[in-house]
């Protein structure tokens, strides 16, 4: 069988790529800020609308000094389009953002459906962003928050949260070796 080398380079970058994508979310939604900021290369920029615009550590200031108000945050992939150039590459990211925030009366869920405008380039071997733009294409608010857990099929189960506190947080983590 012949081996076409550049069909299985860019298949390569591709998955690194959606790799790349995929761990912005569990960052981003985990408010884990280590990892996020290792996505980044030192000088990238992330345009988050009038929420942030600028350097990545803005960006991160931001996502922390909103943690409190936060009480779902989901970041959700869906079509994912790449343009590789060897080192370099472009992508069009199609996402459903869901949030709940805290009011001051009530919870309100803001729903976004848009995209993320991205390029990259390797940096030590591995992707980074380079500049993160989000579109929003449309976004829906429910004032008071719908959120209710009383369906047979969610009731009992665990219950995701932001940040640090989800029943998630340890899962990726390697286990010790015996004693």
């Amino acid at each position: 069988m012949v081996v076409d080398e550049a069909r299985l380079a860019r298949m390569l970058a591709r998955d690194e790529l959606l790799e790349l994508v995929n761990s912005y979310c569990r960052a981003v939604d985990r408010a884990d800020y280590e990892a996020l900021r290792n996505l980044y290369h030192p000088d990238a920029t992330d345009a988050h609308g009038s929420f942030s615009t600028g350097g990545v550590e803005q960006f991160i200031a931001q996502l922390q000094a909103a943690e409190p108000y936060v009480r779902v945050s989901q970041h959700n992939i869906t079509t994912t389009n790449f343009a590789i150039e060897g080192e370099t590459a472009r992508g069009e990211i199609y996402c459903l953002v869901f949030h709940t925030f805290a009011g001051p009366e009530h919870d309100l869920d803001v729903i976004i459906g848009g995209r993320y405008l991205d390029t990259y380039a390797k940096h030590d071997s591995r992707w980074k962003f380079g500049r993160r733009t989000i579109v929003a294409d449309w976004a829906y608010q429910n004032a008071p928050s719908q959120v209710n857990f009383g369906h047979p099929s969610t009731r009992g189960s665990l219950r995701g949260k932001p940040g640090q506190a989800d029943p998630s947080i340890g899962l990726f983590t390697p286990p010790r070796a015996p004693g």
